[in-house]
């Protein structure tokens, strides 16, 4: 009889030990996680600061091709009112 119960204390021993190592891998994989997600916010974070860099540098080229569409605009129009103005005939030599 004290042989099945030293038999049982070792059984309790060993699944002490193996609980006290499950409870310490969870421990440590809950360290990781909140370390994984902590990355994972930094790189939203990231990605939406090049997200509004992007919207930024488009909405300057937006507004440069407007600029300078405008004032091609102009220069034909220029250009349009210089070609239907009536030539001078050249003064006839005498």
């Amino acid at each position: 009889m004290m042989e099945q119960f030293e038999k049982f204390n070792e059984a309790l021993d060993r699944l002490e030990a193996i609980l006290t190592e499950m409870k310490n891998d969870n421990e440590a994989l809950r360290r990781e996680n909140a370390e994984l997600k902590g990355v994972i916010e930094d790189r939203d974070l990231e990605i939406l600061q090049l997200q509004e860099d992007a919207e930024k540098a488009a909405a300057a080229a937006k507004a440069e091709k407007d600029e300078i569409g405008s004032t091609l605009d102009s220069l034909l129009g220029r250009m349009g009112r210089l070609a239907a103005q009536p030539k001078e005939a050249p003064a006839e030599e005498q």
